[in-house]
């Protein structure tokens, strides 16, 4: 082999070694490139799935997450086994809501204390029930608001933010703000120590209205005081008989000239009113004089007759 030859055969097999190398380079960097190119499709689903909101998930048998909707199928359950401690708290800042219940038809959310008997749900907001104690109480302990209030209908309080224990609002003519039923007892009692134990208030309407079919629609009892006082251009004002405890008739026999009624609640101020109720001719009624004492009155004819006078009494005061 000439020496032009040997020198071609060389630089022949440097070049093809070149080209083996340049070739080796290429393929290593598109490795990394690939790798590189794998890491940034990685980041950017990464980023996608934190700026997009998160599917419903935490089913059955799965971790609660928050920040989202979770969904089960069964009933989730937290006890707490210490005495007297909190099981759940939940806590809302500002006029958020701290617990929110709801129901297709059932009670949106329920409190059971005890061993209590759960009557129906349907449809019910918020059902209490306790074996012992209060199913549902409310407590406002500013003065400034109400314990109790609720209403039914879009007709808002006339009363504002007066301080009562029970706020009962309906704009429905039929119906009624606060109702109280009881099968064989009271069914709305109002006690106070110093001022009114039921107070009425109306603008236009009745302040008080009571209903029964057969027994008392409004009873009112007061052993030291006035069981009901009346105010107003006519004070009382009655539709139908009026039956009074201080009123009857009283029998003067024939041939005498008075007879007493006994039993008869009298004060120093009672009045007693006495007329005859039978047609005796020459009849006078002189006199009727109470016997606050004894609780009597006898009533006096001016002179005797020969038949039985009947006289019908009425006492005031």
């Amino acid at each position: 082999m000439t020496s032009s030859t040997r020198r071609q055969a060389a630089m022949t097999g440097h070049s093809s070694t070149a080209d083996q190398a340049a070739k080796s380079t290429v393929g290593r960097r598109s490795r990394r490139q690939l790798l590189a190119g794998g890491s940034g499709a990685l980041a950017a689903l990464c980023a996608e799935a934190l700026a997009r909101p998160a599917a419903a998930s935490a089913a059955d048998g799965g971790n609660v997450v928050l920040g989202q909707d979770n969904s089960e199928t069964h009933n989730t359950s937290i006890t707490n086994s210490t005495d007297a401690d909190t099981a759940l708290s939940c806590i809302a800042i500002g006029s958020g809501i701290g617990v929110l219940g709801s129901s297709d038809s059932g009670a949106g959310v329920a409190g059971i204390s005890g061993a209590a008997a759960v009557g129906s749900n349907s449809h019910n907001g918020v059902l209490g029930a306790s074996a012992d104690g209060d199913g549902v109480a409310g407590f406002n302990f500013s003065g400034q608001g109400r314990g109790v209030y609720g209403q039914s209908g879009s007709t808002g309080p006339a009363f504002g933010s007066i301080s009562n224990g029970v706020h009962g609002v309906t704009g429905n003519p039929s119906g009624a703000g606060v109702i109280g039923e009881n099968a064989n007892g009271t069914a709305v009692a109002g006690i106070s120590g110093t001022s009114d134990g039921v107070g009425g208030t109306s603008g236009s309407g009745t302040g008080v209205h009571g209903v029964s079919s057969t027994g008392i629609a409004v009873l009112a009892e007061c052993p030291s005081g006035t069981g009901v006082q009346a105010t107003g251009a006519t004070a009382l004002s009655v539709q139908g008989p009026a039956v009074f405890s201080r009123s009857g008739k009283l029998a003067i026999a024939a041939g005498r000239t008075s007879a007493i009624q006994a039993g008869v609640a009298l004060t120093a101020a009672s009045l007693v009113l006495v007329t005859p109720q039978n047609d005796v001719p020459g009849v006078v009624v002189r006199s009727a004089v109470p016997n606050v004492a004894a609780g009597s009155f006898t009533v006096h004819l001016a002179r005797a007759v020969g038949r039985i006078v009947t006289v019908g009494w009425f006492v005031v005061n």
